[in-house]
């Protein structure tokens, strides 16, 4: 499971997967996967979980909010779930040809669901993940945000799909813009909703589809589509515009737990320094230096700086950092007003996390950082391999570096 402090209706999907993976999901096996996703797979961790063994009815809470079914129907839908997790993949369209014809690639989500009890008798469901889907869960750079409570209100499956695709747009533009406005292809929409060879007809479409699925969203959800906008080619319609923007939802969220407060500042002894590794330490340095009090910069900065990328390069982070607050903030009246304003930033603002746009790019600026130093430093890039994981006087010790 995962240990992220982070609340568990956090879901994130690579952006591939929703602006170009072709997928149908009947509705609960959507949110049971949505579930499993928010839950017990960490965005920052580098594989997915092994096998997981997760009690029936934990699913069936987890995705029977505003349904208004017979639950006890889980008991036998949940073949179905099983079923439709493990054979109904993703497609993507590939550049390989055979005969002018472009190719398709094919991915499940699970690669094994299978229903059993336990010891005690409890019926169990144990999951496996495919391991491609490791693509679009971790280490993501360009992705999707969405709240489960909120992706729960909605009792279509192409209305999620089609929720998950201009939510996603919002989260983007939605500081800079307040409407946003996007094109689609009615042919492209059907690719993504996987209903290529279904509703010939644009009118069977729009009828069976689109009108309830944006019914659906603008009663349910934060997002409020203020219109779509046929766009005709020869009288036929080709695409559609669709113009949105935000709205505050009927009824407030309910969440599974809230993110515990951040740490208060405290001392930093010479322990708690000893405990750094190399990066860590020299990323402490750097902000201490530029103004951070040391209760702060060990407490409650340092340990937010987390993911496989940044693994032993947490002063590359920092660096990064204190280079887009020099670069974007207002002029500060002296260098103390200047370390408050970005331990706000940081703290309150959330502009350097993992939710942020700022995170995406730094995420980017490092991963090529850190190839130019292992081309053009080898032996600097091996060193910061080999510490990462040990404290500054214990990679000393051990390989004798200065």
């Amino acid at each position: 499971m995962s240990n992220s402090k982070y609340s568990y209706d956090l879901i994130r999907f690579d952006n591939r997967l929703v602006y170009q993976g072709s997928y149908h999901l009947p509705v609960r096996a959507l949110k049971t996967l949505c579930h499993i996703i928010a839950k017990y797979v960490d965005p920052l961790a580098e594989d997915l979980p092994d096998d997981l063994h997760i009690p029936l009815k934990e699913i069936e809470s987890a995705i029977k909010m505003n349904e208004g079914a017979n639950w006890k129907s889980l008991y036998t839908d949940i073949d179905e779930i099983c079923r439709d997790l493990t054979s109904n993949p993703i497609r993507f369209k590939t550049q390989i040809e055979s005969n002018g014809v472009k190719l398709r690639g094919y991915i499940n989500w699970c690669s094994s669901a299978v229903p059993y009890r336990n010891d005690n008798g409890k019926v169990m469901v144990r999951f496996g993940f495919d391991k491609m889907m490791s693509h679009f869960l971790l280490g993501l750079v360009e992705y999707v945000r969405l709240y489960r409570p909120e992706l729960n209100r909605l009792r279509r499956s192409y209305g999620i799909r089609l929720f998950q695709m201009l939510k996603g747009i919002r989260n983007k533009r939605g500081k800079y813009e307040q409407m946003s406005v996007e094109e689609y292809e009615v042919e492209h929409l059907k690719f993504l909703f996987a209903l290529t060879n279904k509703y010939k007809e644009f009118k069977d479409f729009n009828k069976r589809v689109l009108k309830p699925s944006v019914a659906e969203i603008n009663e349910k959800t934060s997002v409020l589509i203020l219109k779509v906008e046929p766009v005709r080619l020869n009288r036929r319609i080709v695409s559609l515009k669709f113009h949105f923007t935000d709205q505050e939802p009927s009824e407030p969220f309910k969440t599974s737990r809230k993110p515990p407060s951040l740490r208060p500042k405290g001392t930093v002894t010479d322990k708690d320094l000893a405990s750094l590794s190399y990066a860590k330490e020299n990323a402490y340095r750097m902000l201490t230096e530029f103004g951070v009090e040391p209760g702060i910069a060990f407490l409650r900065l340092l340990p937010t700086i987390k993911g496989s990328e940044f693994s032993g390069y947490e002063d590359y982070f920092v660096e990064f950092a204190l280079r887009h607050f020099k670069l974007w903030a207002k002029q500060q009246k002296n260098k103390d007003q200047s370390a408050a304003t970005f331990v706000t930033w940081w703290t309150k603002k959330g502009v350097f996390d993992v939710e942020s746009d700022v995170w995406s790019k730094m995420t980017e600026k490092i991963i090529v950082a850190k190839k130019k130093l292992q081309i053009n430093d080898p032996l600097k890039w091996e060193n910061r391999q080999l510490a990462k994981d040990l404290t500054t006087a214990e990679f000393k010790s051990r390989f004798g570096k200065n």
